[in-house]
């Protein structure tokens, strides 16, 4: 009886993966993003075959995707709107590739992200409205992009952001009010863009801010 019993006991202990992994979602994701951004020119590249843990920039934490850094490792292409599965990222960046494309709208699914760096690439189109729902994010740079349109309103969601950094883009219209509210700004760069109207008084609000540039616009008015 007593062999039987370590019999099965082995036979479950054998048949128990020894390398757990991610999700199908969260993997699949990653795939997506592999695929969508010519993921065989990268320079370090991903062996699909391997555990999740193995690929290049991918960070885990009791098996869930907790960091995305692929600085500068020829991303060329556009992000798949499956990124917005890896909802228990806190760190995604993409900095110094050639990602071209909208900042897909599934973004905003990644409630627990708190960093975002996609600057200097080839982004296009909106801001999406969901990066509202990011409400954790301390650092969002999007800066050396080709983002155009207005700054959406919800960007004042963010109350715990401390660097706003949009230089270097195509964005028009005037300041959302919203920014003003966004008392934990230690740093808002917004040159370099084609915003238009007035800077309000309300600016007043931002105690904690210690860099503020917003040169080469269309703005008038008294500071």
């Amino acid at each position: 009886m007593r062999k039987k019993i370590n019999l099965l006991l082995l036979t479950a202990i054998m048949s128990t993966p020894i390398l757990a992994n991610v999700s199908l979602p969260e993997k699949d994701a990653l795939i997506k993003l592999y695929i969508a951004t010519n993921g065989s020119q990268w320079k370090n590249k991903w062996d699909l075959n391997a555990p999740v843990s193995k690929w290049y920039g991918v960070k885990l934490s009791n098996d869930k995707v907790i960091s995305l850094d692929l600085t500068n490792n020829n991303l060329v292409g556009e992000l798949p709107t499956e990124i917005g599965s890896l909802i228990y990222l806190q760190r995604l960046k993409l900095t110094r590739n050639a990602i071209s494309g909208n900042i897909p709208e599934t973004i905003g699914n990644m409630k627990m992200l708190k960093i975002m760096d996609i600057s200097f690439n080839k982004l296009t189109g909106k801001i999406p409205t969901t990066i509202g729902n990011n409400c954790d994010l301390i650092l969002l740079e999007l800066f050396m992009n080709k983002l155009s349109g207005k700054l959406p309103s919800e960007i004042g969601n963010l109350k715990r952001l401390k660097k706003l950094s949009l230089y270097n883009n195509e964005l028009e219209g005037t300041i959302p009010f919203s920014v003003y509210e966004m008392r934990s700004l230690k740093i808002l760069l917004l040159n370099s863009n084609k915003f238009s109207g007035k800077l309000e008084k309300e600016i007043a609000n931002l105690t904690q801010l210690e860099v503020f540039s917003l040169f080469d616009n269309n703005m008038d008015g008294q500071i």
